[in-house]
């Protein structure tokens, strides 16, 4: 998986870590024999760099890098992007790559515990607030929609002044939600700051990367997208952020299926009634 984590980080590493980055798809075939002092002293920069590296792509050691790299084969290797030129076909098969790798590389980076405190945090308020900006809020409403439907108490808005009076009305058994991809987007940050007055949990979902949203966020459901030159990094991040969304939905469903169940039997006869 090293390829699909660091098209993840790649675009928050620094210059030096950029360099390593490109060093090891350069020289990939020598690099897995290689130890951490050598790359350093190959690449010019300090050993501590490298190590920095190798955590911010997941690994606990440089080490760990090289098992993962000696495992993929040499031309899987390669940083393919989409062609103007290229034929439907490759591209389709490029979309289903990335679209796997994506997903993969979101599901090692939210542990089974995250989403199981998740599904606890969402289960266990008596009102959850959903909010997101532009294609964000289409996902809050997509949860919201789902988790109303099993009876969970959800409210949400596209309109950031209604979602600061929720905030400010509510009590500490609400549960915030809130997505962004950047962390830094203005009006999620100040909803998140109102409800940290009021000590409301808050669950964000937002990039891996340190961000300001990450500093008022009692949960963190990490979503990815892959930096490229065509812009299927935004279809990439969507379907990072579908994906968790489900997760927390079906193992919501899990925890008790039966009640669930007839909930949103419930819902389905209310939805069919006729006047």
């Amino acid at each position: 998986m090293f390829k699909a984590k660091l098209k993840a980080v790649y675009q928050d590493l620094t210059q030096s870590e950029k360099l390593v980055a490109d060093y090891i798809l350069d020289h990939i075939d020598e690099i897995r024999t290689i130890t951490s002092h050598q790359l350093a002293v190959n690449t010019h920069i300090g050993q501590s760099t490298i190590i920095r590296f190798s955590q911010k792509l997941g690994y606990n050691s440089f080490r760990e890098l090289l098992a993962d790299l000696s495992a993929i084969p040499r031309q899987d290797l390669v940083r393919e992007e989409i062609q103007v030129n290229e034929s439907m076909n490759d591209t389709n098969r490029k979309i289903i790559a990335q679209y796997h790798d994506i997903i993969e590389v979101t599901f090692e980076n939210n542990k089974e515990e995250t989403i199981q405190q998740a599904c606890e945090m969402l289960t266990s308020a008596k009102k959850i607030i959903l909010f997101g900006i532009g294609s964000s809020n289409l996902f809050c409403e997509y949860l919201a929609n789902q988790l109303v439907k099993m009876g969970l108490l959800c409210v949400t808005s596209q309109t950031p002044h209604t979602i600061y009076s929720l905030i400010d009305q509510s009590k500490k058994d609400t549960v915030l939600f809130l997505i962004s991809e950047s962390g830094e987007t203005r009006e999620v940050i100040k909803a998140a700051s109102i409800a940290k007055e009021h000590d409301m949990p808050i669950i964000a979902m937002t990039r891996m990367s340190k961000n300001t949203l990450h500093s008022f966020a009692d949960l963190i459901l990490k979503t990815v997208s892959f930096e490229t030159e065509t812009r299927l990094n935004v279809t990439t991040m969507r379907c990072s952020q579908l994906y968790l969304i489900d997760a927390l939905y079906l193992n919501i469903m899990k925890s008790n299926f039966n009640k669930f169940s007839k909930m949103i039997e419930r819902a389905e006869l209310l939805s069919d009634r006729k006047l």
